[in-house]
């Protein structure tokens, strides 16, 4: 008989990973770290894409609302993470670049959406919260700067209490379990040299690559952000019509520390991977 265990580790209840027993490979993941490609990867692996896009074409409906649905997913997960039955990876983007971009999932439509509800919807709520407990007007809306205060410090009361999409990529325990951790930036390469073996299939990469995460970039908008990014404030929905700056305008001299500070968890943890 298979251990069950009495309580699910937290990498398995705060962010349960991809697992079907069929498949060598429990892959962990993050939001805002190339979840998509990961997820459409994994699905088109198990033959599930198609039928994953024709349920909704964002993989994630699919992935949360009948994938990992199944009853008892995170126990079997959590099963055969302890029996070691499968090589557990783990995914991971580099914490300084990842900061900013999650920071302007903020400005997208979701945040304004009046017939479907976004998370971003509720951590606005949290955001004028914070705010004005701090004296701060809501009205112009929340600066990069305290974006990285906001997280820090809610990191330091509680770990992963705010949404996923801005919280630390690392959780506690999973590197027990973890055989490898891919750089997302090199997951394409890393997957190219698995196919063939265990029965991984070759995959187009470039063609599910593509995502509604990806921010059209416009040299319009980033030069509005070019001096002093990190003290303009941006709005709930500000970029609503698509057209982002890029978020590396948010990263200089004055922010890199402060990134450090409130990503801490995942420096330390996958720092090593980018040079940091």
């Amino acid at each position: 008989m298979l251990f069950r265990p009495s309580k699910l580790p937290d990498c398995v209840r705060i962010r349960p990973p991809l697992f079907d027993p069929s498949f060598p490979y429990i892959i962990f993941w993050s939001q805002k770290s190339g979840c998509t490609t990961v997820v459409k990867w994994f699905f088109a692996q198990l033959g599930l894409l198609d039928e994953a896009l024709a349920y909704s074409n964002w993989i994630h409906d699919y992935e949360g609302q009948v994938f990992k649905k199944r009853k008892f997913y995170r126990r079997e997960v959590a099963e055969a993470l302890n029996a070691g039955t499968h090589t557990a990876i783990k995914v991971v983007r580099d914490p300084m670049a990842r900061a900013p971009s999650s920071f302007l999932v903020l400005a997208e439509r979701g945040a304004v959406l009046e017939r479907r509800h976004h998370w971003s919807q509720d951590h606005w709520g949290l955001v004028n919260q914070w705010l004005t407990e701090r004296g701060k007007p809501t009205e112009p809306g929340l600066t990069f700067l305290d974006h990285l205060e906001m997280v820090k410090e809610y990191e330091a009361r509680e770990p992963h209490t705010i949404n996923q999409h801005l919280s630390p990529q690392f959780v506690a325990g999973e590197e027990q379990y973890l055989k490898d951790v891919i750089p997302i930036e090199t997951f394409a390469e890393w997957v190219e040299g698995l196919a063939g073996t265990d029965g991984i299939k070759p995959i187009d990469m470039a063609s599910i690559s593509e995502s509604r995460h990806h921010h059209q970039v416009t040299e319009r908008r980033t030069k509005q952000f070019a001096e002093g990014a990190e003290t303009i404030p941006v709005a709930r929905g500000a970029f609503a019509n698509g057209k982002f700056p890029s978020s590396k305008v948010f990263i200089n001299d004055r922010t890199r520390p402060l990134i450090r500070e409130a990503y801490k968890a995942d420096f330390d943890a996958y720092g090593h991977l980018y040079g940091h």
